[in-house]
């Protein structure tokens, strides 16, 4: 998986940029197709900090997250908490989607990983 880590309207440190990359590549105990992972710091003015979150995984699906808190890692925090939630309900979503629920004709969990129906 790729991490991309860029700054708008202002310069950040060297420490948060690693600290972000380093939960960036954490995410990927949740959802393990991820092809691409940007996180955007950005200044809001006299607000406080913004950080946006884009996870592309496979087959085309984008997923994004914004936070805007007083301090940056505060918005980095924010950002990584709801992103998790996110391709967890993502990756719930897609093996739920392949489970035959016990309808008739259709595969079990099992069944169905093994003659490899699951899409990834």
């Amino acid at each position: 998986m790729r991490v991309t880590i860029t700054a708008r309207h202002d310069r950040f440190p060297a420490a948060l940029k690693e600290t972000a990359r380093d939960k960036a590549q954490h995410l990927e105990h949740y959802f393990d197709h991820l092809t691409k992972l940007e996180v955007v710091f950005d200044r809001d003015g006299g607000i406080g900090y913004g950080c946006e979150m884009i996870a592309h995984a496979v087959r085309g699906h984008v997923i994004v997250c914004h936070a805007t808190k007083e301090t940056a890692l505060a918005a980095l925090d924010v950002v990584v908490n709801k992103m998790e939630r996110q391709l967890t309900r993502f990756k719930e979503r897609l093996i739920g989607r392949h489970h035959g629920n016990g309808r008739r004709g259709r595969r079990t969990g099992a069944e169905a990983a093994a003659a490899g129906d699951i899409w990834w």
